[in-house]
């Protein structure tokens, strides 16, 4: 998987279980959004190819961790972002205020 090949046939599906209001502010192009208590859901679970890599992201990468690993038990082939949205962005609007965003962010795109 890899969303800067320009290859939309192997780009992962990405999930933000961030909360809403902060995905409504910035997230990954692309990405679903999903409540991370509601995710197990027959509608959501339809949104999801077992073929497809998944990423999760959440704010520094511990809540996806767990997502992960419920999804990795149902038979998808999930990761999370390592550190979260506080690695992708600098966007003072999306990153996690407690990181340096010098120090640990990436400066990639996000939708808003």
């Amino acid at each position: 998987a890899n969303l800067n090949d320009g290859d939309p046939d192997n780009d992962p599906i990405i999930i933000s279980v961030r909360a809403k209001e902060h995905y409504d502010k910035g997230h990954i192009p692309g990405a679903l959004w999903a409540n991370p208590k509601e995710l197990i859901t027959p509608e959501m679970l339809t949104k999801l190819d077992p073929d497809k890599d998944i990423v999760v992201v959440c704010y520094t990468g511990q809540a996806a961790s767990q997502v992960v690993g419920l999804l990795n038990d149902l038979g998808y082939k999930a990761k999370a972002l390592l550190f979260g949205m506080s690695s992708w962005t600098k966007d003072p609007n999306v990153f996690v205020k407690r990181f340096n965003p010098e120090k640990h962010a990436h400066d990639y795109p996000v939708e808003k």
